[in-house]
């Protein structure tokens, strides 16, 4: 390792202390002055005086996850409690000379102080934004280092789960002295006066009274063609301009990217580069007529996420990033609201690659240097990616229909478009947007949660503007479940339980549509999450109104779901078909076709006409395959469901089956005949050779298993483990059914 143009991941390696440390029983008389100087920040404390305490983790990192369920915890917390802890790495670096080190944290959670060698060199205040330091003076070559966090997260910024802790990567950024600033560099494909270009501001440190040095770009296809190269002086601020002609567009349905290398040249000698993948793609806000995505009307068919899943909490591993983005898109989704944080790097790339819009969103509602250096973070990390195709400057504020909320918006809109005039901000605003002095008039774009029926009167009082919907239509939903039961807290999957502050999938969806000074929508939520187990609470821990569980597995109302956000004709058929002889049983088949027709072992219940895009029936259970064919004009598709047999063995799904380490194990309980038994719920046992278990889950949201544990019950069928393996055996055991051995990585 050279330390010069390197990237240090600090993943493994780590210590963990939940809690306070000891201070030193017997503090010497100069304690206070040995602790007040350059490397003797942590000196006063008892740092592994019971090395019990201390564990070793990997990052990332959520602690909250190894905490198990209180009754007495905040249930916007899951019912966990939060804490504080402790992290410190040690690691040693070569001889050679250090020019330039950056430490760079993508997120901790938790009011966070940073110890390096003893140093205090950073302290951040937000768990939802990234931050770095430069820490060159204080290593040392060729000798031991440490990094030491202390993160307070006790203090909740949002009321779900936030988890706690180095969730995000944390690396060292090693470069010489004349380099790139790789934060804010800003490179993208725009088009002007209709001709297309690839742009790139850059900023070079240490530039000053250097010759000799150059800056050489080149713009090159999926293929590896030179599409095109430029070379200048390089001096502080530099710009370039390349023309491209006809690029390949990027959009959520065709995502093409390119690459864009700039290099840093002296004397010949690359002596740094950077190098990033762009999207060309034209966005445009017409006032009558929604938002136009390369000169076509696109709607926004969107969805909210929070950022914790099943088993990990927050701590996402890009493999889980990249499994959740395509679940969404199995269901027409194309637009990701990030609610309500500032997105990672890692997942910008995948929604680049994969093809999904994404509204960025900053957490706090201020004008304060902390709220402003979270803006810088926000755009520094989003500019760069096609996807990212909005900024939202908040949620639901207090302040939003008053004067004084305006006044804070509009600055905190000047702020980022002092880094980046391309994308369109927004709020999302959940009452005021009629007041006379409201956020929304300093936006470009207006954003309202739920009250739908303010969107004709806002339009007349701000006609140049386009309304988009920024969270709609939570529907409770309990997957695998028919009959809502308030009692035990599950809701059935037919899509007709709300809350009393929202309108339904079908009011929204009516209203909106016909609209086309409304852009679009964001259904909440993508996902099951941890804590605000609305309307519910204990024991719920999980809330109740993910289009999918927690593990990303569908529950019905996401096909309905699909069948208003897709032009492809579908149909989804509920319920599962193992009930009694002699039950009355409500089928439902969502779809978007005209009409469809029912069958039972064959024989026809009868034509329906589509309507509200479901069908739905009474019919006598018997045994056997209910079925439906869904007609629009020539085209027709089916779906059909059977009654299942005893569950018999496991069937096990890798979602991410080329992933160097980190696989996503989907569980089912199937039959002789490999069909998904959907009321089985027995425990699994889990052995994980060569490897260790991330964390568990099954999409129940009354279950309070272990997320960290060897074993999980199916729910309705279903259950998941992820795991951190490059070579070694799965094993799973369950009662009575066949065992089950995945194999990762050419395993013998």
């Amino acid at each position: 390792m050279a330390t010069a143009n390197f990237n240090l991941e600090l993943k493994k390696g780590w210590k963990f202390h939940l809690g306070e440390l000891d201070i030193i029983d017997e503090m010497p008389v100069m304690m206070s002055h040995e602790t007040s100087k350059a490397g003797g920040s942590l000196k006063e404390f008892d740092m592994f005086g019971e090395k019990t305490t201390w564990h070793d983790v990997e990052m990332p990192h959520d602690w909250m996850t190894e905490q198990p369920i209180d009754e007495t915890a905040d249930p916007a917390g899951g019912f966990k409690k939060r804490g504080t802890g402790w992290y410190y790495l040690s690691f040693n670096l070569p001889e050679d000379k250090i020019e330039r080190a950056r430490l760079v944290f993508d997120g901790v959670f938790g009011k966070t102080v940073v110890h390096v060698n003893g140093v205090v060199a950073a302290r951040n205040v937000s768990g939802y934004n990234r931050f770095s330091c430069e820490i060159g003076d204080y290593l040392l070559p060729g000798a031991e280092n440490s990094i030491a966090l202390y993160v307070d997260a006790r203090r909740w910024e949002g009321w779900w789960y936030e988890g706690a802790g180095l969730y995000r990567p944390a690396y060292i950024e090693f470069r010489r002295d004349v380099c790139f600033d790789s934060e804010k560099t800003f490179v993208r494909g725009a088009k002007t006066d209709g001709l297309w270009y690839a742009s790139a501001d850059l900023k070079v440190n240490g530039i000053t009274g250097c010759d000799n040095v150059t800056v050489k770009a080149c713009l090159t296809d999926a293929q590896g063609n030179v599409i095109s190269e430029q070379s200048c002086e390089a001096k502080e601020d530099v710009y370039i301009k390349m023309p491209v002609s006809n690029p390949e567009l990027w959009s959520p349905e065709k995502p093409n990217l390119y690459t864009f290398v700039c290099e840093l040249t002296k004397n010949g000698e690359v002596i740094d580069s950077i190098k990033k993948s762009i999207g060309f793609r034209e966005i445009e806000w017409k006032k009558d007529e929604g938002m136009f995505l390369n000169g076509s009307r696109y709607q926004i068919n969107g969805i909210c996420c929070h950022q914790d899943h099943a088993g990990v909490g927050v701590a996402i591993p890009k493999e889980v990033m990249e499994y959740r983005i395509s679940v969404l898109k199995r269901f027409g989704i194309n637009a990701y609201r990030c609610a309500h944080h500032a997105p990672t790097e890692d997942f910008l790339e995948i929604c680049d690659r994969m093809g999904m819009l994404v509204m960025a969103e900053n957490r706090h509602f201020a004008v304060s240097e902390d709220v402003f250096k979270q803006l810088e973070a926000l755009a520094y990390v989003s500019r760069n990616h096609p996807s990212v195709f909005l900024y939202s400057l908040f949620n639901e504020e207090r302040w939003q229909g008053q004067e004084r909320g305006m006044r804070i918006a509009a600055k905190m809109r000047e702020k980022i478009r002092s880094l980046d005039d391309t994308r369109a901000i927004i709020g999302a605003q959940d009452g005021g947007l009629l007041e006379s002095k409201n956020t929304s008039d300093v936006l470009d774009v207006i954003g309202v949660n739920y009250f739908i029926r303010e969107y004709d009167e806002a339009h007349k009082r701000t006609p140049d503007k386009v309304i988009l919907g920024t969270e709609n239509f939570p529907t409770y939903a309990t997957r695998g479940v028919y009959e809502t039961n308030r009692d035990i807290q599950q809701f059935s999957n037919y899509g007709e339980d709300k809350p009393k502050f929202s309108e339904s999938l079908i009011e929204t969806l009516e209203f909106i549509l016909p609209r086309k000074f409304v852009a679009g929508c964001f259904a909440w939520s993508g996902f099951d999450y941890r804590g605000e187990p609305t309307p519910c609470g204990w024991p719920s821990v999980i809330s109740h109104w993910g289009f999918t569980d927690d593990c990303g597995f569908a529950k019905d109302t996401a096909y309905w779901l699909e069948a208003w956000y897709k032009e492809d004709l579908v149909v989804h058929l509920l319920p599962h078909w193992n009930w009694k002889k002699g039950d009355k049983v409500r089928v439902c088949a969502y779809t978007n076709a005209v009409d469809a027709e029912l069958f039972l072992n064959g024989k026809s219940l009868g034509v329906k006409t589509v309507e509200k895009n479901r069908c739905d029936w009474m019919v006598e259970y018997e045994e056997g395959t209910i079925s439906v064919v869904a007609r629009r004009g020539d085209a027709e598709v089916k779906d059909q469901v059977v009654t299942t047999g005893k569950a018999s063995h496991i069937k096990v799904v890798d979602e991410s089956p080329n992933s160097e380490d980190t696989h996503i194990l989907n569980l089912f309980a199937v039959d002789d005949n490999g069909n998904n038994v959907p009321d089985y719920c027995e425990k699994i046992s889990i052995e994980c050779q060569d490897g260790r278990i991330l964390g568990v889950g099954n999409g129940n949201p009354n279950s309070h298993h272990s997320e960290k544990a060897p074993e999980i019950n199916f729910f309705n069928g279903k259950a998941q483990v992820i795991v951190r393996c490059s070579k070694g055996v799965v094993r799973l055991t369950c009662g009575d059914l066949t065992d089950a051995v995945y194999r990762i990585g050419g395993s013998l």
